[in-house]
């Protein structure tokens, strides 16, 4: 008997072209699993919140956005491990042995998950970014802190292809996600000193020692593409053995001397000299409305639309012949010198609250200091102890400012919910500034125009003709004259 046999019209594919039609098969499974679609929602929905209440600063939404890709990158994992562990489960292993395409070229087409975690961070670090608008970040914009979206979750994809090859089990991605969180907030235990690498070795890069400051995040950022190409390298080893060793001792090489460098880039002395060259009075963009300086750090320009919400209607109560306090934007250190002898400020910190409640509070909260400095009693947001302002006519004429300059600030002042900031005083200041409300503005406005130099005196009686009845307190003599305020003791 004979047998006749036809050869086959379809011809066996080489290894390369397996690896490519497994990848692109990995890939649709990958973007299509919950992991990786929980991890990118999550990781979006934490970036917003972190950024929701303050207005967003390029530095801090950099940062919130570098922790959200963590969330990315053990979603990420969590697919990647659980898909390169497929063929190692429930018995698979037989079939898998019968296919073109060996486990080391399987192992090599995860890494189609590279890519597609470039663009997905990216994605999160842009839908981010559009749920904020219209608040569009301020400072200095640094593109390789904002870079390191693109490098944390093709991290953790590879983390999890290596996790998958030798740990198939289901429960083992959640467990190396799990191991890898505890090593991140071991990290964050050590002491953060000059002489060790926590810094450098943590995956978001730090915030800057202060505003402004040059950060060594290009560092970083190669930092952490040696990290993802020496793991990159580890999953083609068993495909590519020699070109994979080499690449691999290359890029630890990389990453070790980028983590290196950056260690020591950090500033060692901090002086006030120093700070002043990013944050002093010469770097500072000033502007006059309404009499009133603003005085802004670099790149923070938009602001001052936010801090004349506050202030000008402070302004608009104060006399013609009033000084009008500076708005000095500070940065972390601050050296408390006026920027003009003689002129009063207040001080702004580098957060502003974004919308509804939070924004009211900022506005609140530079309200009532301006209107501290306004009447000479000096609020430095650096001091947290209080001084004793009980018995000052400016205390009672302090609060009749702050009752007509804030919306309803007539009736909290009337209920005793509104009140002067950092100063101590009873219920008479607040009896006697109802009594001014229940005068007429025109001739409450009127008499502190006429007196108002005389007012801003700690020891004056300048309302006794409006009926305040209050005694000034008699002013230590022997108290330091460098500290204006009075800290702890009476306002001077």
């Amino acid at each position: 008997m004979t047998v006749t046999t036809e050869r086959s019209v379809h011809r066996v594919p080489t290894p390369l072209a397996a690896t490519t039609a497994l990848g692109r098969a990995e890939a649709g499974r990958l973007v299509r699993s919950p992991f990786y679609w929980g991890g990118a929602l999550l990781a979006t929905a934490l970036g917003v919140a972190w950024s929701w209440t303050r207005m967003p600063t390029w530095a801090t939404f950099a940062e919130n956005s570098g922790m959200s890709s963590l969330v990315l990158a053990a979603g990420l994992l969590i697919a990647t491990q659980l898909a390169t562990g497929r063929d190692q489960r429930a018995g698979a292993e037989e079939s898998t042995r019968t296919l073109p395409a060996g486990p080391a070229r399987r192992g090599l087409a995860m890494l189609v998950s590279v890519p597609i975690a470039v663009v997905t961070g990216a994605a999160v670090h842009l839908v981010s970014l559009l749920l904020l608008l219209p608040a569009w970040p301020v400072g200095e914009f640094d593109p390789w802190a904002s870079a390191v979206v693109l490098l944390i979750p093709p991290i953790g994809a590879v983390i999890g292809a290596l996790a998958g090859r030798v740990f198939p089990g289901v429960a083992a991605g959640p467990l190396t996600a799990a191991a890898l969180c505890a090593m991140l907030i071991a990290l964050l235990a050590l002491p953060n000193d000059p002489q060790n690498y926590a810094a450098a070795l943590w995956p978001v890069p730090e915030p800057s020692w202060e505003v402004g400051a040059p950060r060594p995040t290009g560092w970083h950022l190669l930092y952490l593409l040696g990290v993802l190409v020496a793991l990159a390298a580890a999953v083609a080893w068993r495909a590519w053995p020699r070109a994979s060793v080499t690449v691999l001792i290359m890029a630890v090489a990389c990453a070790g001397l980028a983590a290196e460098r950056q260690t020591a880039a950090d500033t060692p002395v901090i002086s006030m000299d120093l700070v002043n060259q990013y944050t002093g009075p010469a770097v500072l963009t000033c502007q006059v409305h309404e009499k009133v300086r603003y005085c802004a750090l670099p790149h923070y320009e938009d602001w001052i639309e936010y801090w004349r919400e506050a202030v000008e209607p402070v302004a608009a109560h104060l006399p013609a012949n009033a000084p009008r306090p500076t708005v000095r934007q500070i940065g972390i250190a601050y050296d408390r010198q006026p920027i003009t002898p003689g002129i009063p400020e207040i001080i702004v910190s580098g957060s502003w609250g974004r919308t509804g409640k939070w924004a009211a509070d900022s506005r609140t909260r530079m309200t009532r200091d301006y209107v501290g400095a306004a009447v000479g009693l000096y609020t430095d947001l650096l001091v947290y102890s209080d001084c004793d302002a009980t018995g000052q006519h400016r205390t009672v004429a302090g609060l009749w400012l702050l009752a007509q300059s804030l919306p309803d600030g007539v009736a909290q002042v009337r209920r005793g919910e509104l009140r002067m900031p950092r100063v101590r005083y009873g219920q008479a200041e607040l009896e006697a500034a109802v009594a001014l409300l229940d005068r007429p503005y025109d001739e409450v406005a009127a008499y502190l125009a006429q007196h108002w130099t005389e007012l801003r005196d700690p020891s004056s009686t300048a309302l006794a003709a409006l009926g305040v009845t209050l005694t000034p307190p008699t002013l230590p003599t022997a108290e330091s004259q460098s500290e204006p305020r009075g800290e702890g003791g009476v306002c001077r």
